[in-house]
This record gives structure tokens, C-alpha cells and sequence, in this order.
């Protein structure tokens, strides 16, 4: 979430302050006692709180008085105070709302600023105004950080400041009214009482009505003899009973008095008093009520161990709690059950919904959770649309399995959010505590990845953690690392797959492939390799070297092609997330020389389940580039026929899933004869892929395919093969005599297997 007062562009301008406003300034001030006076132990609760939320070094409160921005309480800094003109708070406190800055240094405003224009300077900065009760702007609650944040506070950072921020005028306000009492006398609290050496009371100041105390009930009688203190123990009493008749001194004892359902808190100080002679007289102090004081430390601090949205635990309170159980496990052997659980395709009910929707699903879903789990359990919410749950009262036969359906099922069941109803799901990773890690990172990480083994299977599943998950993540690591030097070191290569026409069938086009020469493996296909390349950062580098590799490449083929010819590449997910992604293209068609009426891009149907909001917008530019869009692999993600209607797609792949059953069975023949009428009935082209006999051929040919691609034709060649299978024409003048081995691949010459599954640059 990033909110800023003003565009980074803008001038500073700060409003001039009239003699009026400085006069009502000085005014609050004074009333407040903000200057010169100690700073109050809650704004240090306060700035502790918002640092430790917003993970950010620095926290303060202020205050702007004359020329100077004063400090109130601090953490991280031992500042008191600097020239309001070159402080970014003597900005932020006159604004009408928070102001955030991601990045100091190149804000035109703040940039020169001293704490900014320094090495290691001040860089990410978010003020909120504190406005006292008559709505009047007198500082800030802020937090500041040396490093960047582009996405500013995330949306539970953002409640939390605004909350911590309303506690902050809160402070402010109890201590105006403090600072009223002191006017009239001078101990700090509100009302006066005096007892007798055997502690009855003898004295009570009138004030103490106006605090709950009924005097008469007091009077004659001690402490604990009197109707206070009802919410604290006998052992609690019988210490105080033990401390006055030592004599001593006590300040700030804290008891509870319910009366009815209103808790009470109130703080005491007393010194014994002695006669001329020694003699002990009894006690004399001051009392007051600080219920609103006490109220506002336990809200500081459930803020920081609890979730704003949801107000289940949080991620540091969770690690305790699983601490807890581990330490419970080393003294009574006990086991415990995490379950780390997130909801299936959240984004898409943000996107959709709305993120007003999105936080009454994870509200519901964490009164669901709440609800299914054990007496004993802990349920957290981690952050986004991650949750977990520490259950210590599980047995392992069986007992684990049915406790995360019946989580599982909870929160499948139709969630309303507003004026609709979605079904979400989750997906749940478990970890046995101790047997799957002896401490709360180790458990965590294992969860984890049981949990991507979960989403990884389909969504909708729970899988409890096992080592060869361990593995298995260890090798994708090693397989990340790795790609990281493929690609610095260029080891990729293309291989292009023949298309031809199924009327005649000569080579009208190609599809290209992407090959990783890994230096110990040999040749990879894209089976091996191409999740994990298009999961990390590399993912769109990688997919603009293919396509322009690939257009540079097939340039003077589609220039002397007699029959055309269209080049197919696809596209990663993350260049469709890219916004550079028409640009670069525009770039590579004018530099290679390429013809974009020639080009074929290709995206899966996975990636239109969950797509950016300008998705189809870029797809629409690309079009203008004389680009065809084709959605590959067609009927076998989780994507609708909604999809064909809602982007703009010129033609389907029919996925070779379907074309390999096809004279097996009959629903195979059925489904995949239902696509392509309804392709064609949409006026969309269709390019059948997989075609590996001739029987497979002469069905396409007769439901309407218009292109075919597979090994009965022709496997991945090198480039320096295409111009020959160009040249020889049609495919079936050669059926007879078996296929050319000068214009099959190394790869298969080794019985490269049967399936073109491996093919592709990418996949959702």
C-alpha cells in the first residue's frame, strides 16, 4: 500500500501559518504541557509498537513548537529536537492525511533535507498527523527508515499506525487533563486519603467520588476490609498487609475493583508518617484512577501480538507459542500439529471483489478456523492469506488427516462477501512437531513445503511434510543456482518444430524451443527445467532472448517461404506481468526486421485464470503490432470458455492430451470434435498438436484442424533444417520413404521420447 500526500513532482509548498493559528498553536501546547515536560512511558510504548510493526528502525512522536519539530519519545534515535523548515515532520503534521515518502533521497521535496542528503541518510518515511480532540494539528506519530520501500506500509501496517496514532491523542488528552489536576494540587494523582496505624482509613479527599469510591464505605476500615480491590487475590492483599506493617514506602500499586461488569484500575502511593518521638502515626498518599491509561498499554500491546485485520496471533506470537510447545515437549514428551494453511486463488477475489471483500473472506475465514480447532489450539493469521494453527491434541493414527479435512472443509463452504458468495478453499501444509524440525524456523520450513507440494498437486489438498520433500526442494535450489549461470553464460539454445497444412501438408510455420546445454547433462528439455526458470527473475530475460533469437532467426524464412509462414514463440508468465512487455517486443520486430503479421505469440490458459488487471489491454496492443494471440494447450487448465469470448485470442492449440486418445476412445473423439467446432464456430483458427499417426491426421482433417504440428511430421530441428523441409514441400509426397535422418535432431536419434510435453518455453 503506498499513499503519498503529494506526487513526488510536486513543489513543496507549506501553507503560511497566520498569527492566528500560532496563537491557537501555542495555546494547545500549553494546555498539553508538551514543552519541557518528561516524556510520558505510553508514547514510548507507542513508538516501540509502530517500529516493531512497520519494521522500521526508527519511530517518534512530535511536536511542532516556534521554529523547531521537538521529539516526545523516540526509538532509534536520540534526536530532541530540529529546525521545523528542514524537517519532512514539520511537513507531514500540517497534512490532511498520512504522508508517505518510499524514497527520500529522490523526493524533490526532501532531498536536500540534512537527515536525507547524508550517506546512509534517512530514506522511507511515513507520517501520520496528530490532531488533539478539537481536530487541531499539533506533530506527528512516524516512522522512518535508512532503506527504500517502493510499496510503502502494507495494508495492516497502514491500520496499525492509524490506530497507534489515535492512542497517541489519546496520551495527549489524559495528559492535558492531568496537567488540569496539577494546577489545583501538587502530587500527580487525583484524589488524597490518610489511615490510622492500624491502616483503617481516616481520611478520603472528595474527589475520590468522582472516581468510584463510596468514602463512607472507606472510612473506619482498611483496604482490604473495604469493597475494593475484588479483582485481586488474597496473596495480592495479604503482601500489601506485610509492606505497611513493615513501614515501608510504596508507590504505583496497581489494583482492579469490578464493580458490576466496569473494571476499575486504580494506582496508589503512600509513606508512613511518623509522631516527633518516632511513633508510627499510620500512612498518608495519593490515589487515582488509571483505567483509560491502562485500557490504552493493553490495546498498544495486543496490537503487537495480534493481527489488526482478524485479531487472531500474529507471526512473532505464534513462534512463541510453538517455543512454548517445544519446550513442552522436552519436559512431558508431547507432540504438537502445525498446519499451515493459505485460501486457493485469493488474488483472484481481490482482483475481482475488491480488497473490501478480500478482508471479510480472511475475516470469515479466521472466525472458521476459530471455530473448527481444539480448545487447546492456537490459530495466527501470518500476513496476506496465510494462516496457521499449533494443535497440541492430536493423535497420529489417522487423528492428522481428519483434522485438516474438517479445516479444509470449513472454509470451503461458500463465504459471503458483500453482495456475492465465492468458494475458496485452502491449501495446508502440516509439520509434526518434533519429528519434523527442533525449532520454529525448521518446522515452519517444513510446512512450507509441504504446503507447495499441496498447491502443487492441484490446489484444494492438505500434504503432510516428508523428507523427500526436502529433497526435492533441495534440488530445485540447486536447479535455481543453475539457471542462474545458464543464463549468464548463454547456455540456451533453439530447436524449431515444423507446422504444416493439414490440406496439403507443407511447412507453413514453426514453433520454437527453447534447449539448456547444461555443461554436466548434456541437452535438457524444457520438462527439466522450464518450472523453475519461469518461477525466478529470470523468467522475462529469458523470454525476450527467445524471441528475438527466434525472429532474427526465421526472418528470411517467412521472406522466402512459398506457401507463408508464421513464426509461434510463448510467453512466459511473468513477461505477461511485465510492463514492458509491448514495448520490448515493438523493439525486438524493428531490430531483427521481423514482420509482426508473421508472428505467433502463445500463452496457456492458466495464465488467463488469474490475470493482471490490464491484461487484456496488453494482449490488444500486441494485436496492433499485427501479432496473432494463440492460447496453447486449449481444454486443459482451469480456465472457461468465458476466456475465448473475454480476450482477444486468434486461435487454439488442441492439446495433444486429447489428440493422443483419439481412435481409442470415443469421448476423446467427442471432446476434442466439440473444441474445435466451437473454435471454428467463434471464428478462431485451430492448431492441432501431438499428431503422431496417420489416423490421428485424417480425424483432425475432418472435424476442421486448419494446422497441424507433431512427430509424424517432424520432431524440434536445428534452425539449418527448416529451409530444407521448406524445399521439400508437401510431407506426404515423402510419407512413404520414411523420415530424412539429415533433418531429424541429435535428441531424436536417441529415441527422444514420444511426447512433445517437454516442448514448451513456458507454462503457467
Amino acid at each position: 500500500m503506498h499513499v503519498e500526500g503529494r506526487s513526488a513532482t510536486d513543489e513543496i509548498a507549506v501553507p503560511a501559518t497566520t498569527a492566528r493559528e500560532e496563537a491557537r498553536l501555542r495555546a494547545e501546547l500549553a494546555s498539553l504541557h508538551l514543552a519541557g515536560n518528561a516524556p510520558d512511558l505510553a508514547l514510548d510504548h507507542i513508538v516501540k509498537a509502530a517500529a516493531r510493526i512497520t519494521r522500521c528502525e526508527k519511530a517518534f512522536v512530535t511536536f511542532v513548537h516556534g521554529d523547531d519539530v521537538h521529539v516526545l519519545a523516540a526509538v532509534g534515535s536520540d534526536v530532541t529536537q530540529t529546525p521545523a523548515a528542514t524537517s519532512v515532520c514539520g511537513v507531514a503534521y500540517r497534512e490532511d492525511t498520512p504522508l508517505i515518502v518510499a524514497n527520500l533521497a529522490i523526493d524533490p521535496r526532501f532531498k536536500t533535507y540534512p537527515y536525507v542528503d547524508i550517506d546512509k541518510g534517512n530514506r522511507f518515511y511515513a507520517g501520520f498527523p496528530v490532531r488533539v480532540e478539537s481536530g487541531f494539528p499539533i506533530g506527528t506519530l512516524c516512522v522512518i527508515d535508512r532503506k527504500t520501500r517502493e510499496e510503502g506500509l502494507t495494508a495492516d501496517e497502514f491500520s496499525s499506525m492509524q490506530a497507534l496514532t489515535a492512542l497517541t491523542v489519546r496520551v495527549l488528552e489524559g495528559r492535558r487533563r492531568d496537567a488540569r489536576f496539577a494546577d489545583y494540587l501538587e502530587i500527580a494523582s487525583d484524589w488524597i486519603w490518610e489511615q490510622d496505624a492500624d491502616f483503617r482509613f481516616t481520611y478520603l479527599s472528595p474527589s475520590a467520588r468522582d472516581n468510584g469510591i463510596v468514602i463512607d464505605r472507606f472510612l473506619g476500615k482498611t483496604r482490604w476490609e473495604a469493597e475494593s480491590g475484588n479483582g485481586e487475590s488474597a496473596a495480592f492483599w495479604e503482601a500489601h498487609h506485610e509492606l505497611l506493617k513493615a513501614q515501608k514506602s510504596f508507590r504505583d500499586l496497581r489494583f482492579r475493583w469490578f464493580s458490576g461488569d466496569q473494571e476499575r484500575i486504580y494506582s496508589i502511593s503512600g509513606r508512613p508518617i511518623f509522631a516527633h518521638d518516632g511513633g508510627f502515626l499510620g500512612y498518608r498518599g495519593t490515589a487515582r484512577n488509571v483505567t483509560e491509561i491502562e485500557q490504552v498499554h493493553r490495546e498498544i500491546e495486543h496490537m503487537a501480538r495480534h493481527d489488526p485485520l482478524t485479531g487472531l496471533v500474529n507471526r512473532s506470537t505464534f513462534e512463541s507459542r510453538v517455543t512454548d510447545a517445544f519446550r513442552c515437549w522436552q519436559e512431558t514428551g508431547a507432540e504438537a500439529t502445525l498446519f499451515l494453511l493459505d485460501i486457493d486463488h485469493f488474488k483472484l477475489v481481490n482482483d475481482t471483489f475488491g480488497h473490501s471483500s478480500g478482508d471479510a473472506l480472511l475475516m470469515e475465514v479466521a472466525e472458521r478456523l476459530t471455530a473448527s480447532v481444539g480448545p487447546k489450539a492456537t490459530v495466527a493469521r501470518l500476513g496476506g492469506d496465510e494462516f496457521a494453527v499449533l494443535e497440541p491434541d492430536l493423535s497420529r493414527d489417522g487423528a492428522i488427516a481428519e483434522y485438516a479435512a474438517a479445516l479444509a472443509q470449513a472454509i470451503g463452504r461458500p463465504i459471503p462477501t458483500g453482495r456475492e458468495s465465492v468458494e475458496c478453499g485452502c491449501s495446508l501444509g502440516i509439520a509434526v512437531l518434533p519429528d519434523h524440525g527442533g525449532s520454529f524456523s525448521q518446522l515452519m520450513g517444513n510446512a512450507d513445503l509441504a504446503l507447495y507440494e499441496a498447491k502443487s498437486k492441484g490446489r484444494g489438498r492438505f500434504m503432510i511434510f516428508d523428507a523427500a520433500m526436502r529433497r526435492d526442494a533441495d534440488h530445485r535450489n540447486t536447479l535455481a543456482r543453475e539457471l542462474t549461470e545458464a543464463v549468464d553464460g548463454k547456455q540456451f539454445h533453439l530447436d524449431y518444430q515444423p507446422v504444416v497444412r493439414i490440406t496439403d501438408e507443407v511447412v507453413i510455420g514453426a514453433e520454437a524451443l527453447i534447449r539448456w546445454d547444461h555443461p554436466e547433462r548434456g541437452c535438457l528439455l524444457p520438462g527439466a527445467f522450464i518450472g523453475a526458470l519461469d518461477g525466478s527473475r529470470h523468467a522475462a530475460d529469458v523470454g525476450y532472448w527467445v524471441l528475438e533469437e527466434a525472429c532474427r532467426t526465421a526472418r528470411p524464412w517467412a521472406l522466402g517461404a512459398p506457401n507463408g509462414f508464421r513464426l509461434s514463440v510463448n510467453l512466459f508468465s511473468g513477461q505477461l506481468r511485465d510492463s514492458r512487455l509491448v514495448n520490448r517486443v515493438r523493439s525486438i520486430l524493428e531490430s531483427t526486421g521481423f514482420d509482426g503479421r508473421n508472428l505467433d505469440l502463445e500463452i496457456t490458459e492458466n495464465i488467463l485464470l488469474t490475470p493482471s488487471a490490464d491484461l487484456v489491454e496488453t494482449l490488444s496492443k500486441l494485436k496492433r503490432l499485427g501479432i496473432s494471440i494463440v492460447l496453447d494447450d486449449f481444454g486443459t487448465g482451469y480456465g472457461s470458455l468465458n476466456h475465448l469470448l473475454q480476450f482477444p485470442i486468434d486461435r487454439i492449440k488442441v492439446d495433444r492430451q486429447f489428440v493422443r486418445g483419439l481412435g481409442e476412445r470415443v469421448d476423446y473423439n467427442t471432446v476434442t470434435h466439440a473444441v474445435v467446432k466451437l473454435a471454428v464456430d467463434l471464428g478462431l483458427k485451430v492448431t492441432a498438436e501431438g499428431i503422431e499417426t496417420e489416423e490421428q491426421k485424417n480425424f483432425l482433417a475432418q472435424i476442421g484442424c486448419s494446422d497441424l504440428q507433431g512427430f509424424h511430421f517432424s520432431r524440434p530441428v536445428a534452425a539449418n533444417s527448416i529451409p530444407r523441409l521448406i524445399e521439400a514441400g508437401s510431407f506426404s509426397r515423402t510419407q512413404d520413404e520414411g523420415p530424412d535422418p539429415a533433418l531429424m535432431p541429435a535428441q531424436a536419434l536417441r529415441h527422444e521420447p514420444q511426447s512433445d510435453d517437454a516442448l514448451k518455453i513456458g507454462a503457467a
